[in-house]
């Protein structure tokens, strides 16, 4: 890999997590060694904890901060010269459908692909996700282009699969993944998939299928907690295929500095580090998870939501014009040593307190 290769370009933060499981399904992709990276987990694109029960006119100011939050990461992924970017976040297509008409790297749509896998399927299919993207009628409208049957999950499992991401004790959000979780996400598809008649069911949320592991699928089938006639579709998986088949020529790079900020641009540095590997983002993620989650630990916290995470920059291959366009902003790209920790614990430091 070298700079004059084009950039696929990953955009997470909506759920950190999310981003380290689709790097691991990119790297289950047998060309993806051929491709340079880079990953954005710009945690500062997700709802604060508190903004999750708002709805209606109170949560317009959290829409405007996430938009343009949104499209000051597009740019920015413009100007390390990302070819094409991706999105580890279903239900943030339609923000990021609109901001990237506006950008000239080609964007790699999850939803449109994962529909499009589907195209000679005859049942009906489940879309499970959060409440907006099911209200959204994202995947829906995707499937109906294709002549694709959908279903929703009735009010009362909506709500289930809320509190199986969100709840703030054991929800995926949390950066775990418990057995309350797990019962209440396998007792929706189940279900709906016997009331409605569903054939196949689509993860339509980046976090589900941190539960719905394939090996966790073979066990929820062999102890009966889902249907084993029902097929699940991970879109996440379909995004990773996706991605790293995707023409990406090289891009010319955009802003020499960093990008004119909007007036709700919600910005922190993100920690940039330098990865030989899909392999080191990942356990480099985890290191900063678990960091993390010791540093809140020790004030009496703990994570509650995507918004708490460390942002998070990841370059993977050879890309010398994008470590020096980091430097030029005061962004150094790491490379993991002796003193991670220490480095680490002082951005965390610098992280909360600009929360505060």
């Amino acid at each position: 890999m070298s700079d004059s290769d084009g950039i696929i370009g990953i955009i997470g933060g909506m759920g950190n997590e999310a981003m380290v499981d689709l790097a691991e399904k990119i790297a289950q992709v047998p060309e993806h060694k051929n491709r340079n990276y880079v990953f954005f987990g710009n945690s500062r694109l997700a709802y604060k904890p508190h903004e999750l029960e708002l709805r209606g006119a109170a949560l317009k100011p959290a829409d405007r901060r996430k938009a343009d939050t949104a499209r000051h990461t597009a740019d920015i992924m413009h100007s390390l010269g990302c070819g094409v970017t991706g999105l580890a976040c279903n239900s943030a297509h339609e923000l990021f459908r609109e901001v990237m008409r506006n950008n000239p790297v080609r964007f790699v749509d999850m939803v449109k692909e994962t529909a499009h896998s589907m195209l000679d399927e005859q049942g009906k299919v489940l879309v499970m996700g959060v409440t907006s993207l099911v209200e959204s009628g994202l995947y829906q409208n995707a499937l109906h282009e294709y002549g694709v049957q959908s279903a929703s999950p009735s009010r009362d499992n909506q709500a289930k699969v809320m509190a199986a991401i969100y709840d703030t004790e054991f929800g995926i959000k949390t950066g775990q993944i418990t057995e309350n979780a797990e019962e209440l996400l396998c007792s929706v598809l189940r279900e709906e998939s016997e009331r409605q008649g569903c054939s196949h069911v689509i993860l339509g949320c980046t976090e589900i299928p941190l539960a719905f592991s394939p090996q966790n699928c073979a066990r929820f089938k062999r102890e009966g907690l889902v249907p084993g006639t029902v097929q699940i579709v991970d879109a996440s998986n379909v995004l990773a295929g996706a991605l790293v088949s995707a023409p990406c020529p090289p891009s010319a790079p955009g802003f020499p500095n960093l990008p004119q900020p909007g007036p709700d641009t919600d910005w922190f540095p993100p920690a940039a580090f330098k990865a030989d590997s899909l392999g080191q983002v990942v356990s480099i993620q985890r290191m900063i998870f678990r960091q993390t989650d010791s540093f809140l630990g020790r004030q009496g916290s703990s994570v509650t939501g995507s918004y708490m995470h460390l942002p998070t920059l990841f370059l993977v291959g050879e890309m010398p014009h994008a470590e020096k366009w980091l430097a030029r902003q005061d962004i150094p790209a790491l490379s993991p040593n002796k003193a991670f920790d220490d480095t680490v614990e002082s951005m965390l430091e610098a992280h909360f307190a600009a929360m505060a």
